[in-house]
């Protein structure tokens, strides 16, 4: 995915992009801004080509969708110079009226700045302060030589320069049932806003590509790409020989006439790849890096192939409450805070893996199901909607089964959900090789030191190499899986 970069100082300094551009230069080609005076620096890594001239006084990366513009879709220059009229007539509250996937920064000849994040994160910023200068980045390792604290932009915030800290323009909805909203009517409003968010994330783009593991949620976003798409679709399936998600993938591929593209792996190459996938994630966390591997997998797989923009399910376990273990407990309220934590951690864990995978190989991979307008939607709905019965025997992500049934066919649309480390065969293959390579006594002495919790020989497996790439100053930001109760 692309990345944006920036440093602001005061007037008269000197700031310099390039030690941070070096570090994360994969994400995509660069495109840099600088005053005269130099005070303050401005680029954006990527590969996607965008119409308009660029402005000189902002950097945006990825797309906005401006109310005001009838839904209109903007990239690059017409993105910033369309932020910029915005901001100049409403001021900060353009917020309200804008969406989209981005990270922007601006900055006026007085010697001010603004930078913004998306309202869930898809985008990745961190920032660093550093002898006055403030310098952000989408990744850790761009900032870490500079020896200073690095945090997390929050979702949904701006800066402005001079102010003490983020502002919150975006505030999570409240999950309060809609009385008057029908099942029926739900069912409708939920099709029409999730066609939108794919036709939002498609628009302008060429060299498209979906990932498919065969699972609900891909095969939601692959069969609304392939009704809206003025093209074939290209899907893109990996795992291990005989995996369920190759299975699961052919049968959706062929029902809605994409083109689909299959890879497949073993323990040899998940060994060779592993020391990658964690140096990009920037996280040691078992679950994630399971995951990551199979996408760290499928992100090389179709930027080998040309695709330049993928579309993922992601985010629809978090929103639609997907996730096996919600089943188990005892109450509505209990499923509810679940859902939150989800959500409100969704940027360090699920998003960090989509973005990380996939800017790896210069791609930019984008989230229909994190549409805000879709999210608001959803925390309308019932819990028995999201999780059928859940009292009794659960149905999962319910409401979205059965209203793309027909599209996908009963096998896929009601196919139990698995994670997709488990769907591609690949998440038992490293427990044994560190169980083989970690004794019981190097386990004990080795997590008695750790600064933060290491929970098994697998999570240790990838600490130490996580630990030869990353100071332990960073481990704070290291988003971990595990219920947020």
């Amino acid at each position: 995915m692309p990345g944006l970069i920036a440093a602001f100082g005061d007037k008269g300094e000197t700031v310099d992009l390039d030690p941070l551009i070096e570090k994360v230069r994969f994400r995509g080609t660069c495109r840099e801004k600088v005053t005269g005076e130099k005070s303050w620096a401005m680029a954006v890594l990527s590969d996607f080509s965008s119409k308009g001239s660029f402005s000189l006084s902002a950097a945006l990366d990825g797309f906005m969708v401006f109310s005001k513009e009838e839904g209109m879709v903007l990239h690059g220059g017409e993105g910033e110079t369309s932020f910029l009229n915005c901001l100049e007539e409403e001021g900060l509250s353009c917020f309200k009226n804008i969406e989209g996937e981005f990270a922007i920064a601006c900055c006026g000849e007085d010697g001010s700045c603004l930078i913004a994040r998306d309202s869930l994160g898809v985008k990745p910023l961190y920032y660093a302060e550093k002898e006055g200068t403030l310098y952000i980045a989408p990744e850790i390792k761009a900032l870490i030589e500079l020896k200073s604290p690095i945090r997390e932009v929050p979702p949904g915030s701006y800066y402005e320069k001079g102010r003490s800290d983020w502002i919150s323009y975006y505030h999570l909805p409240r999950s309060v049932i809609n009385p008057e909203l029908s099942l029926e009517k739900a069912e409708e409003k939920m099709r029409q806003l999730l066609s939108l968010a794919v036709k939002e994330r498609i628009d302008g783009v060429e060299a498209l590509g979906v990932y498919l593991s065969g699972g609900l949620d891909s095969s939601v976003i692959a069969a609304l790409a392939a009704k809206i798409s003025p093209e074939q679709i290209s899907t893109y399936t990996v795992g291990v020989k005989g995996s369920r998600d190759i299975e699961y993938a052919s049968i959706l591929a062929d029902r809605i006439g994409a083109k689909p593209h299959v890879y497949t792996y073993d323990i040899d190459e998940v060994l060779e790849v592993l020391p990658g996938v964690i140096y990009h994630l920037e996280s040691f966390d078992c679950a994630y890096v399971r995951s990551a591997i199979p996408n760290f997998i499928a992100a090389r797989f179709a930027a080998s192939d040309g695709r330049r923009v993928m579309l993922t399910g992601e985010g629809s376990d978090e929103i639609f409450a997907g996730y096996s273990y919600l089943k188990s407990l005892d109450t509505e309220e209990e499923i509810t805070a679940e859902i939150d934590g989800f959500l409100k951690n969704l940027s360090r864990t699920g998003l960090q893996r989509v973005d990380r995978m996939n800017s790896a190989h210069g791609l930019d991979c984008r989230v229909p199901f994190l549409k805000p307008a879709l999210l608001e939607l959803v925390r309308q709905f019932p819990l028995d909607w999201k999780l059928h019965g859940f009292k009794n025997e659960p149905v999962d992500k319910w409401i979205l089964r059965k209203a793309f049934a027909d599209e996908l066919g009963a096998r896929v649309a009601w196919r139990e959900k698995e994670q997709f480390d488990q769907g591609s065969g690949s998440s038992d293959l490293l427990a044994s090789v560190a169980e083989e390579a970690i004794s019981d006594t190097e386990f004990v002495e080795e997590t008695a030191q750790t600064p933060v919790s290491v929970r098994n020989k697998e999570e240790l497996y990838y600490y130490r190499i996580f630990r030869s790439y990353f100071p332990e100053s960073v481990l704070p930001l290291v988003g971990r899986w595990t219920k947020t109760s």
